[in-house]
């Protein structure tokens, strides 16, 4: 099965925002403390988002996402 350069950029995207959605959903949707996380027992430690770009638009997001879930 081949995959494109496209696919696999989305892909990785993908990839990213969910770590950064369970990033935040252990942080308490707090951003900053995502970027603070000293957690190094975490499998996602080294993958997590390491500044705030997009966090906080993700936060919302997500906690929308979940709003309409309940």
């Amino acid at each position: 099965m081949k995959t494109n350069k496209k696919q696999l950029k989305q892909s990785l995207r993908d990839l990213k925002e969910k770590i950064a959605s369970k990033c935040l959903d252990c942080a308490c949707y707090q951003p900053r403390e995502v970027v603070r996380c000293e957690i190094r027992d975490c499998p996602l430690f080294s993958n997590r988002p390491s500044s705030l770009v997009g966090l906080y638009a993700l936060a919302k997001k997500v906690k929308k996402s979940e709003a309409r879930n309940t």
